[in-house]
């Protein structure tokens, strides 16, 4: 909420709301933390311990002082009288962790290209549609980096027939993703041919910055997605990737999900995980291909 809404909403001018921001927020208590903490995991599937609830604490802290609420409780209640659903996608928002980057766990790209599009060039499934799942996109690093790495290893005629899809709970960093704009540093792990051909400097204001180039841009779809939600593409992926994102889920929430994926995978597709990941303890219909990959 910004300040204008303060102002219609309590009669506070602008520099009052800015006073607001300035005072520290309440300390939350344990029925605080543990009535928020079940919202979440009813809400995101993410699993807060209770060595958490400083950090709960201080990813709402922002959010208390915008709105000048004195509890979390009030913020609690808050929450739950949105009809609109705005005010559970800020708090989930607040409480993901967003961490990604380009080139992040190599292995997996370099299995891609070096193993999996040749086998299905040889199973003949060039000539069909190759469709591929970021579940967990983040700011959209990862599916872009797939993009370049398909862009680098299909023909033209292939590289018509690929869809990337990417999708992530908090809708800040999806709309950062859209913009495809990064410092110009983040591209420093990519091969600088890539930089070169895949990438557009910025000039002026955008000095430092960097855009991907639109050949690249175009194979990525975004869209906002709980993966606690039912899903269902309108066609079977090949490919998807939802890593390090299970970390924060507990067993039961992560079996949910991996079972869902399994659904939506063609049969021979694969599932890669992050590198701290694994499905050990986890109940599912995978084959286990090799540490953190496996196959429907």
């Amino acid at each position: 909420m910004n300040h204008a809404s303060l102002t219609g909403g309590n009669g506070k001018s602008a520099s009052a709301g800015a006073a607001w921001d300035a005072l520290p927020a309440p300390e939350i208590s344990e029925k605080e933390f543990l009535s928020l903490r079940r919202l979440i995991h009813r809400q995101a599937g993410i699993h807060l311990s209770p060595q958490k609830k400083e950090l709960l604490q201080a990813r709402l802290a922002k959010i208390i002082r915008s709105q000048g609420l004195r509890s979390y409780q009030d913020y609690y209640r808050r929450v739950m009288a949105d009809d609109s659903g705005r005010e559970l996608c800020q708090l989930l928002n607040a409480i993901s962790t967003n961490q990604t980057a380009f080139w992040r766990e190599p292995a997996h790209f370099q299995l891609l290209s070096q193993e999996i599009l040749p086998a299905w060039r040889q199973q003949r499934r060039a000539g069909l549609c190759w469709r591929f799942w970021c579940a967990g996109c983040s700011s959209g690093e990862e599916p872009y980096t797939l993009a370049m790495v398909l862009l680098e290893n299909l023909s033209p005629e292939e590289v018509k027939n690929v869809r990337i899809y990417a999708s992530d709970l908090n809708t800040q960093v999806l709309e950062q993703a859209r913009q495809g704009i990064y410092p110009a540093a983040r591209t420093a792990p990519l091969p600088l041919g890539w930089q070169t051909r895949f990438f557009q400097k910025g000039v002026g204001r955008q000095e430092g910055f960097v855009r991907l180039k639109p050949q690249v841009r175009e194979l990525v779809e975004f869209f906002h997605l709980n993966l606690m939600d039912d899903f269902a593409f309108r066609e079977e992926i090949d490919l998807i990737f939802c890593r390090n994102v299970m970390i924060y889920f507990d067993k039961e929430t992560q079996a949910g999900v991996v079972e869902k994926f399994y659904r939506s995978l063609r049969p021979g597709g694969y599932l890669f995980l992050g590198h701290s990941e694994s499905l050990c303890n986890i109940r599912h219909h995978f084959t286990y291909v090799k540490p953190t990959v496996y196959r429907k």
